[in-house]
Formats: C-alpha cells, structure tokens, sequence
C-alpha cells in the first residue's frame, strides 16, 4: 500500500470515528433535554396540583364561582361592595369570560407573588375553558393574562393601566377585553429546541465543539513536541 493510499485510509477512519462520536453526542444530548424538560414539566404541574395551593388562592377560586370577581379581605379598602358590583356588571356584559381578584401584594401567603398567579391560572383552567383573568394588587401593580388557552392581551399595560379608582378602572378593562384579547392556537407540547430533529442539531453542533476542542488540543501538542501523536488519529 502506498503512503498516499495509507494517508486516505486514515484520513477515511478518522472521518468515521468523527461522525460515529458526533452522532452519538446528538442522541445523548437529545435524550438529555428531552430528559430535563420532562423533569421541568413535572416539577411544574406538581407545584400546580390542587393540593399545592395555598388558602389565598383557594379562596380566590372559590369566591370567583359566583359573579366572576373575588375581593380578598385584606384589599377591601381597595374595593369596596359597591365597586364590586360594578366590575360584576362588566363582566356579565363581557361576551369573553373574566375573572377579577383584588388582593394585595403579601409575604404571607405561603408562596411567591408568581406563584399565587400560576396556581390561580391553573385553577381557573381547571373546567376546561379558557378566558382572561385580571388581578389588580394596587396602582400599577397587578396581571392580566389568558387562561385555559394561549393567548395575549394587546395595548393593555398593568403598569400604566392599572391606575386610579379600582372601581372605575377594573370595569374599564374588563369591557376593553374583547377587543384586546388575541388567541392562539400553539401546540401544547411545545419544545424549545423543535422536537427531536431540532434536539439532533443542538446535539450534532456540541458534538462538532467538542471535535474542534479535541483537534486543538491535538494540534497544540504537536506543536509544543514537535511530532504527532501515535494511533489511528495521525495523518
């Protein structure tokens, strides 16, 4: 066999190998995101169960069963009984459904101010519809968010919206709903790297830096030793 005949063969092995290590780092760090997300999607859903809830949020369910608002007593100087009537009277107007909470923001209540909104959502999507939810904690502080469904609401901020008298701003929104609120149809099993084949190329590009990584290190100390390394990798 020839030296160029050799030098080909080795050229065509170490090709092999490359892509026999690239194709099994794509399979493993495809399995390996697949594997966090499902963990993440768990972890999640179990933070959601019912029996995760706390009373804040228990009773906010409880109390939205009636006209569609809830005012915690702790924000009753928010809104009062009257006002309370008046949101009532939007959302029975409204031809998207509406929940409304008034509560105040709290330290207190057994779980982050996030998380009391999350388990909210995931109560209220609990019957299997879909609508818009509104919680106003005070001046410029507070949610508005689709339930049940993906969605947005448009031209609406909490930050600049949520202001003045609750009594007269909640019915507001509340009627601006239907204009602002905008569904879509995203599927559910959404996944951030595109399914398995979007998981193959995140794999097949760590795959290609650690093969460059390697190279590097192989082509340093061939310079440092001033000659190349036995095995199959020599050229």
């Amino acid at each position: 066999m020839t030296a160029t005949r050799r030098r080909v063969l080795r050229g065509l092995v170490s090709l092999v190998v490359a892509c026999g290590l690239g194709a099994g780092s794509a399979v493993l760090a495809t399995q390996v995101l697949h594997d966090r997300r499902a963990d993440a999607v768990s972890a999640r859903a179990a933070a959601l169960a019912p029996e995760a809830r706390v009373d804040r949020v228990r009773h906010a369910l409880d109390g939205l069963r009636d006209d569609g608002v809830n005012v915690a007593p702790d924000a009753r100087d928010l809104l009062d009984p009257a006002g309370e009537r008046k949101v009532a009277r939007a959302i029975a107007a409204s031809t998207t459904p509406v929940k409304v909470v008034v509560w105040t923001e709290t330290s207190f209540a057994g779980a982050s101010r996030f998380d009391l909104v999350q388990q909210l959502e995931a109560g209220l999507a609990e019957g299997g519809g879909h609508g818009v939810y509104l919680v106003w904690e005070g001046p410029e502080k507070g949610t508005l968010d689709t339930y049940g469904r993906n969605g947005y609401i448009s031209s609406i901020s909490t930050h600049e919206d949520f202001a003045g008298d609750p009594a007269i701003t909640i019915p507001r929104l509340v009627r601006q709903v239907d204009e602002q609120v905008e569904w879509t149809d995203t599927n559910e099993d959404f996944d951030y790297y595109g399914g398995v084949g979007g998981g193959i190329g995140i794999g097949a590009l760590y795959a290609v830096g650690v093969l460059l990584g390697v190279g590097l290190v192989h082509g340093l100390i061939v310079l440092v030793t001033k000659r190349r390394l036995p095995g199959g990798w020599r050229w």
